[in-house]
């Protein structure tokens, strides 16, 4: 019985080193089918790796771009929408910022999304594979493998960053173009008021005038009528009164007669005189009544 036991055991060592044997050599080709699959992901997502870089690079380069336009276009604003010739210039330049950076922006995110798949499918294989090959069989292919999923997640970080950064300078030239609209609907409204101003201003100027030219008139009509008024003074100050004149007693014929007979019996000389001083005021009275 024991000779009977002892060859079964040997028997069933036999066997089972033939099974273990005949298993080990389809292992070994799974674990190398995943190293080798890794090593191909791994080539692939270092590839769409550099593309992300680049692509973060662009989107890097718009944002800034966008950010320097809408810092000097906010500085200048009001000079800006003082002018509609800089004012459609500016929104044309604003327009074109903004689509640049969103193109950026989306074309990051196109590549970032792409990376990220690689990066997750070489971190599958290459986890298999080393599993396969377990703690003494670490083959440098899948450390490469695992090194490339690093260095992508890497890039996809900055791309993140890169996206969110022309997001928002973009969204920043809209603001600014939207302050842009509103400054020039100020300063239309500033025009308008100043307008209206300067027609109410013209209009109490005219008003003014009028009521100076009218004082005016009215001093010199004023003036003249005083200089007549003192011309008719004067006139009538220097002319004899008619009725003074008229109130000297006119000598009568009887007195003329009086008077010659008179100077018929006399030879004085103040005899003389007499007459002829009464006719002279008769001709005196008779120029005044005239």
């Amino acid at each position: 019985m024991s000779m009977l036991s002892c060859r079964v055991l040997c028997l069933l060592a036999i066997v089972l080193c033939y099974v273990g044997v005949t298993h080990a050599d389809p292992a070994s080709g799974g674990k190398l089918e995943f190293v080798k699959e890794a090593q191909e992901k791994a080539t692939e997502t270092l590839k769409l790796k550099a593309e992300c870089e680049e692509a973060t690079k662009e989107a890097t380069a718009a944002a800034h771009a966008a950010q320097l336009f809408a810092e000097e276009t906010k500085a200048n604003l009001e000079k800006i929408a003082a002018d509609p010739k800089e004012v459609e210039k500016t929104k044309i330049e604003g327009l074109k910022f903004i689509e640049n950076a969103k193109k950026a922006a989306e074309k990051a995110k196109k590549v970032r999304d792409e990376t990220i798949t690689s990066k997750d499918d070489t971190e599958s294989k290459a986890f298999f594979a080393k599993m396969l090959a377990g703690v003494t069989d670490q083959q440098p292919e899948i450390a490469a493998a695992m090194k490339a999923a690093d260095a992508a997640q890497d890039a996809i970080t900055n791309a993140n960053d890169a996206i969110d950064v022309a997001n928002v300078h973009a969204n920043n030239v809209e603001s600014v173009l939207r302050k842009l609209d509103d400054a020039v609907a100020a300063a239309e409204k500033k025009k308008e008021e100043k307008q209206v101003e300067t027609q109410a201003q013209q209009q109490t100027n005219e008003t003014s005038l009028g009521e100076q030219q009218g004082h005016t008139e009215g001093n010199k009509t004023e003036q003249t009528q005083e200089a007549q008024s003192s011309s008719s003074s004067s006139h009538s100050s220097d002319a004899p009164d008619v009725r003074e004149t008229s109130a000297i007693p006119l000598p009568t014929n009887a007195t003329i007669t009086n008077g010659i007979t008179q100077n018929d019996g006399s030879s004085s000389p103040a005899l003389l005189r007499v007459p002829l001083l009464l006719l002279l005021l008769s001709v005196l009275g008779c120029m005044a009544v005239c």
